[in-house]
């Protein structure tokens, strides 16, 4: 471990004691005791900190384990990362794993690896072409779901909210989801109990209740009940058992 200019790093195994750094950097196994404040926290091997973090980008390409609240202007996962409390970043993009044990609140999320939240997800727009797993509602200005895995969540709400077929399923062929199947990843679709918006288009979607203004039901898609105030739309191939125009 070393420590220069009120920065600290860790490349073999050591502890960090929490504190105010430039940057905190991990490439060993390492731990920080108590609350940290940096403007940079890297992480590359396996690192814990044991304490509220406020920075100013976080990335971790390793394993990062966060036990309390996180807040940053920006976090990038692309290896795993928990945080046992709540998130709250400006910019969170997650190319790898991430699991957020309360909730997420983010101006933008693009998510092409796999979230889980136990609690709610709230952005001014939130991206996927990953899978996810929202324990909550996900409310979100605009919602775009490019599905390429299996996505869950309660509830979605929004202006517009897109959820469309990803990868070989766009083109009519169902490999994707065989594939993603057969390794675990489950079929690429959604699961919800109510999607609630001014614009809804959706694709192999399975809702118990869709309501909004202008609603486009698409391919693969199997909901119960929609409710629409101004048009419907609903395409060949879709199940939709009860219609109302309210």
């Amino acid at each position: 471990m070393s420590e220069k200019q009120n920065s600290a790093s860790i490349s073999g195994a050591g502890i960090i004691n929490g504190g105010t750094y430039d940057r905190v950097s991990i490439s060993g196994a390492g731990k920080v005791t108590g609350d940290l404040s940096a403007e940079e926290i890297k992480i590359s091997g396996a690192g814990k900190i044991q304490g509220k973090v406020e920075a100013s980008i976080i990335a971790a390409s390793g394993s990062a384990v966060f036990s309390q609240d996180v807040i940053a202007e920006e976090m990038k996962i692309s290896g795993s990362a928990r945080v046992d409390g709540r998130v709250k970043v400006k910019e969170l993009k997650c190319s790898g794993t991430f699991k957020a044990g309360s909730g997420i609140s983010s101006e933008y999320i693009k998510i092409s690896g796999h979230l889980r939240a136990e609690g709610d997800v709230e952005a001014e727009i939130f991206k996927a072409s990953g899978g996810f797993k929202i324990a909550g509602l996900l409310s979100a200005d605009r919602v775009e779901i490019k599905l390429g895995g299996h996505c869950e969540v309660r509830e979605i709400g929004g202006e517009k909210i897109e959820v469309t077929r990803g990868g070989w399923k766009e083109k009519g062929i169902f490999l994707d989801g065989l594939i993603k199947l057969f390794t675990g990843g489950g079929v690429a679709e959604l699961h919800t109990t109510q999607v609630e918006g001014d614009e809804i288009t959706l694709e192999d979607t399975t809702a118990l209740t869709v309501r909004g203004k202008t609603v486009v039901i698409g391919p693969g898609c199997n909901i119960e009940t929609v409710e629409y105030s101004e048009s419907l739309n609903v395409a060949q191939g879709a199940t939709v058992r009860n219609k109302s125009r309210v």
